[in-house]
């Protein structure tokens, strides 16, 4: 390291060629160091920044790309493959697919339930969190309301969606359906009654009995209580009596036979 003592000029010193040569050598001597000495802060300073980036793009590049995959997609939606069939109380668990979703993925309380298909926009399910693990994205809860047919059959192509306001005012409508399809059923099922009950009407006639007889009900004479009796105590249609048969018969026309005699005098 150049130092000042080897440059300093003293009294009565010989300014001569090898004065200056040798202080010059120094001075380039010092001035080469300095050169290797940046060029060393150079190689360490590169491989500083080198080292900085790889690290940066090992640990913010994956957040970055995760971030922005969930911008794309929405940051409270995931996906999931699980196959299950739905179905109102069914308590299961829902594996979040193994997307950068999954890291970012915060449900709310209740999330919505739809597939990944076109047809199917009126196919909905209400699913109520009880706990959701990213390490392992798995999603556990309790299936509170169905629409259409997405509890038809298997699936594997679930699009969960968080989102507490709509889900409130979907289970608002799915209680409104409900209600509605419980009195549409109770309707049909008095309409069937009140059909059974006059098909029942129309084929046994406008009375239950008759004498205590259903169905195609035919009386005779002896069905019924006491007639047969009552029309034997009536007189026939054609008959003889005596005049003793007849109450106060004889009285009377003796009595009308007295009174004739006296009129014209006796008999003839």
């Amino acid at each position: 390291m150049l130092r000042f003592e080897d440059l300093r000029v003293r009294d009565n010193q010989d300014l001569d060629r090898d004065f200056f040569n040798r202080r010059y050598r120094l001075i380039a001597e010092s001035l080469g160091d300095l050169d290797a000495q940046l060029a060393r802060i150079r190689g360490a300073t590169d491989n500083l920044v080198a080292h900085g980036l790889s690290r940066v793009n090992e640990v913010l590049g994956p957040a970055l790309a995760t971030a922005t995959a969930a911008a794309e997609n929405g940051f409270l939606v995931a996906t999931s493959s699980t196959p299950l069939t739905v179905s109102v109380g069914l308590q299961t668990t829902f594996e979040i697919d193994d997307t950068p979703a999954r890291a970012l993925f915060a449900p709310t309380p209740y999330v919505v339930l739809t597939r990944d298909v076109d047809e199917s926009l009126n196919d909905w399910a209400v699913f109520r969190v009880d706990g959701y693990s990213r390490a392992n994205g798995g999603l556990a809860g309790e299936v509170v309301a169905v629409n259409g047919d997405i509890g038809a059959a298997v699936h594997g192509d679930w699009v969960i969606s968080a989102s507490a306001g709509l889900a409130a005012s979907v289970i608002e409508t799915a209680a409104a359906v409900s209600s509605a399809l419980a009195l549409a059923q109770q309707a049909a099922q008095d309409a069937a009654a009140a059909a059974d009950v006059a098909e029942s009407v129309l084929a046994n006639g406008p009375v239950s009995s008759v004498n205590g007889q259903a169905g195609e009900v035919a009386l005779g004479i002896g069905d019924i209580p006491n007639l047969t009796a009552q029309l034997a105590s009536k007189a026939a249609s054609s008959h003889g009596h005596t005049i003793a048969q007849v109450s106060n018969l004889q009285s009377t026309l003796t009595a009308l036979q007295g009174r004739i005699d006296l009129v014209d005098g006796g008999t003839y």
